[in-house]
């Protein structure tokens, strides 16, 4: 069923799969990788967030996904672009909030499901809320967000026909936009 996460300002659409004939489900929260995703996670033909909480409320766990922030909003000015504390964990908090007050899920058995940047802020959120049952990391990344952000930039670069100028300059921005997002707040 449909439902809304996110802030006020922005509102994120989201879908509610519940468990049939479950009295108190459990829960689940999928929060997603970096970059735009759609509530399913959707890569080319697959949408693996769609399977985990189709496969999940079939053994009678409630899962509730949802679209992301850059996905929903494409086209934000590079200054109302958000930072992973924006996008990633407030957005993650607002979807917490709401499974817990969903009739038939059990507030006390609600859990974090990570992937890849959502699994390497899945502690933090957790840690900041002892209410969280369990985390699941999905491929979640053992080294900071902006180190990841540096490489994942200069394979890509690698891979395109621009001048080594212009290469050195892109990860430049990066590096400070790395940085940004790293020490946001």
């Amino acid at each position: 069923c449909g439902a809304t996460v996110g802030t006020a300002r922005y509102p994120l659409p989201a879908t509610l799969t519940l468990p049939r004939g479950a009295a108190l489900a459990p829960a689940a929260v999928l929060v997603h990788g970096s970059g735009p995703s759609d509530q399913d996670a959707t890569l080319g033909p697959n949408k693996p967030f769609k399977d985990l909480a189709w496969g999940l409320a079939s053994r009678g766990v409630a899962v509730l996904r949802y679209v992301k922030r850059t996905a929903r909003y494409r086209g934000l000015a590079a200054s109302e672009l958000p930072t992973v504390n924006e996008e990633t964990m407030e957005d993650a908090r607002s979807a917490l909030a709401l499974l817990r007050r969903t009739p038939g899920v059990d507030p006390d058995r609600v859990v974090l499901v990570g992937h890849s940047l959502g699994g390497a802020v899945a502690p933090r959120l957790a840690a900041a809320d002892p209410r969280v049952a369990a985390l699941v990391l999905l491929a979640a990344p053992a080294r900071p967000q902006g180190v990841l952000l540096l490489e994942q930039m200069r394979y890509l670069l690698s891979l395109s026909r621009r001048s080594p100028a212009e290469q050195q300059r892109l990860l430049a921005e990066v590096a400070v936009e790395a940085h940004r997002r790293d020490t946001a707040p």
